[in-house]
């Protein structure tokens, strides 16, 4: 198969980041009834990936206005069968310029001679226990680290609806610097993806109950 392929202005950061959403109610407060949603499984991704040292990546990165001028990359994949906001599903690549902030979920992420990853907290976006924003961690090529957080918020700050829970896991892994990448033309099929299991974990669970 013959692909697009599209030579960069300057090597281009790419992270791979997984993402593991579970909400719940108090009815699941044991572990017990929700860890196997909580587990990482298999992923099928059309999110893009690395063969042979290759970049591939969805068409749909092409309508991104900053990916022509951008720094970084994300590869973004959803754990499969997870219970989680439907903000997060059609959400595949996000392009980051170094000048601008660079947002990802309850992350933000600063590029300088390190790839930085902070907390960004909010109530709605992490919930109760409040957390400061802070340095997470230095990002390196081929050393993953998975960030746990978990937090319980109102539906509603002026309603006495039943509180919702969040468990949120995140894995970035900085995959290298690529000069140029393939484009992968819809309809393209899924690829099958992994977690790495050697990681670095920074745990910010709390208990909630």
């Amino acid at each position: 198969m013959k692909f697009q392929e599209i030579l960069f202005k300057k090597p281009i950061r790419i992270i791979q980041v997984f993402r593991n959403i579970n909400i719940y109610g108090k009815q699941d407060k044991s572990f017990e009834t929700r860890k196997d949603k909580i587990s990482w499984k298999q992923i099928q991704s059309n999110s893009g990936y690395i063969f042979e040292n290759e970049l591939y990546l969805p068409e749909q990165i092409l309508m991104n206005p900053d990916f022509k001028d951008c720094d970084l990359i994300t590869i973004e994949d959803d754990n499969q069968d997870q219970v989680a906001s439907s903000k997060y599903k059609s959400i595949l690549n996000h392009c980051f310029i170094t000048t601008r902030t660079t947002l990802l979920d309850i992350f933000e992420i600063r590029m300088k001679e390190e790839v930085e990853l902070h907390l960004k907290y909010g109530y709605f976006e992490v919930g109760t226990p409040k957390r400061e924003n802070f340095k997470l961690c230095d990002i390196k090529i081929n050393v993953p680290v998975e960030i746990k957080i978990n937090g319980k918020t109102d539906s509603s700050l002026s309603s006495r609806r039943d509180r919702v829970f969040k468990e949120q896991l995140y894995i970035f892994n900085y995959l290298g610097d690529f000069q140029n990448c393939k484009i992968l033309k819809e309809p393209h099929d899924f690829k099958i993806k992994y977690v790495p299991e050697d990681r670095k974990v920074i745990d910010l669970i709390k208990q909630l109950w």
